[in-house]
């Protein structure tokens, strides 16, 4: 297949190849397959670059041939075309400047992300060490950055009576398994934190009901939904992770008093996740009564690390606290727990 567009490159000199050479050295892209090739391939010959299209949505180079067909030289480029490769470049974080770097902005209601997702044998007791403690769970945890530093806080904190266990949601499975794998490097967080690559409209009850069915007590202690993705275009709102069914599910499952705290540095999306929730007033109660009011300071005392960049250049956050109410939730299609 053939591009439309494509460009027949005449004999190139060496002078001009060397050119091409340096500027993919430089990060180029629209040059950098042409660096791949030898000098002695240009001469007397004229390529035609293939760049088939892949399910992707980006164009990658596939092979070069000559015009006349005559010569192959696939062995400088991969075969893009194959479907297999493909889905693993797509699931591969990106790396820049030895960062780990992911998609930034998913639709959540794709066929992809309404798939439920398949836990780890024996979640969650494979997994917690004490599984009577309560539970602290952090919705789009992104990198679990925040869950790493809190939960890490908490559990030295030696005046801290109840301890918890912790649990980050985060919608990019591959975002997902890195945080899971920071882990690994904290041998003190071991048996007390984990990660779920999930969609939390589609799994969080599922998951829930997972970790409070044991018979040692276990509850859901507190919630947090900080900075999500906002889905700014109208035609996206209902792509937003806080809507009537989330709130309900959390009213399901947390006892009178546990706290559901929201921050964002958007305050289009503070207002319309405050206001879902408010919503459910039955359930939740704000702690900020004027709905034009918000928190001065995150309550929980570690930032994200969202929030410490947005407030490193002087911008706002919009924070509030639902404290949930003592109105048990009734006619829904979850168990519900005792009040």
């Amino acid at each position: 297949m053939r591009v439309p567009g494509i460009k027949v490159l005449s004999m190139m000199s060496l002078a001009g190849l060397v050119r091409v050479t340096l500027a993919a050295s430089r990060g180029s892209r629209s040059m950098a397959p042409f660096a791949r090739l030898s000098c002695s391939a240009f001469v007397g010959q004229r390529y035609v670059l293939h760049s088939p299209v892949s399910r992707t949505g980006a164009t990658d180079v596939a092979r070069f041939s000559t015009v006349d067909k005559t010569e192959s030289i696939s062995d400088h480029a991969d075969d893009a075309s194959n479907s297999t490769e493909t889905s693993e470049r797509k699931e591969r974080p990106r790396r820049k400047k030895g960062n780990t770097r992911f998609r930034q902005h998913v639709n959540p209601l794709s066929r992809r992300f309404q798939a439920p997702v398949e836990l780890i044998e024996g979640w969650p007791v494979s997994i917690y060490s004490d599984m009577s403690r309560p539970l602290h769970l952090d919705i789009g945890c992104g990198k679990g950055g925040f869950l790493l530093d809190f939960a890490t806080s908490q559990l030295q904190d030696t005046q801290q009576e109840v301890k918890k266990n912790y649990l980050g949601l985060e919608i990019r499975p591959g975002v997902a398994h890195y945080a899971q794998d920071r882990i690994l490097k904290r041998p003190h967080l071991h048996g007390h934190l984990s990660f779920i690559g999930c969609n939390a409209n589609v799994d969080l009850q599922r998951i829930l009901s997972l970790y409070m069915s044991g018979e040692n007590g276990a509850e859901l202690g507190s919630v947090s939904i900080q900075f999500p993705d906002p889905h700014f275009k109208s035609q996206h709102v209902k792509r937003r992770v806080v809507n009537h069914d989330l709130v309900l599910t959390l009213a399901k499952f947390m006892k009178e008093g546990r706290t559901l705290f929201i921050q964002s540095d958007v305050q289009e999306l503070l207002d319309d996740m405050r206001e879902r929730i408010r919503e459910q007033s039955i359930y939740f109660e704000d702690e900020i009564e004027d709905i034009t009011e918000y928190m001065l300071e995150n309550p929980l005392g570690v930032p994200t690390e969202r929030e410490i960049s947005v407030l490193a250049k002087d911008l706002p956050v919009y924070r509030t606290i639902f404290r949930r109410t003592s109105v048990a939730v009734v006619d829904v299609d979850v168990d519900t727990v005792d009040e």
